[in-house]
């Protein structure tokens, strides 16, 4: 777990002239927090991935509209950052291998 802002402190190194450690540290909070929320809701059954992406668009809203500047940073971030390659497992593909382990049964 991290004690500090990613962006307060990319912030600070941009400051500093530091901007190569800056983008790592952007890049270094996206990674955290996509690998946090994916990690929350796996495994999951492939059917109800839609409500997933339902509660993450709402949780993406309702952030947006408590936090002053989130939305604007975040459009801004979609436009000049590379999104990290999520790992997720989805249930049906646990359930497959177990039943291939077990014969069928």
């Amino acid at each position: 777990m991290y004690d500090a802002s990613f962006v307060q402190m990319a912030s600070n190194l941009i400051k500093e002239n530091k901007k190569k450690e800056a983008a790592s540290a952007i890049d270094s909070g996206l990674e955290y927090f996509s690998k946090g929320l994916v990690e929350a809701i796996t495994p999951y059954a492939a059917a109800d991935a839609g409500l997933i992406v339902m509660v993450c668009r709402h949780l993406a809203q309702e952030l947006e509209r408590k936090n002053l500047g989130a939305k604007e940073l975040a459009d801004w971030l979609e436009e000049h950052t590379k999104k990290p390659e999520i790992e997720e497992k989805q249930f049906a593909l646990i359930q497959r291998i177990k039943e291939d382990k077990d014969g069928g049964k």
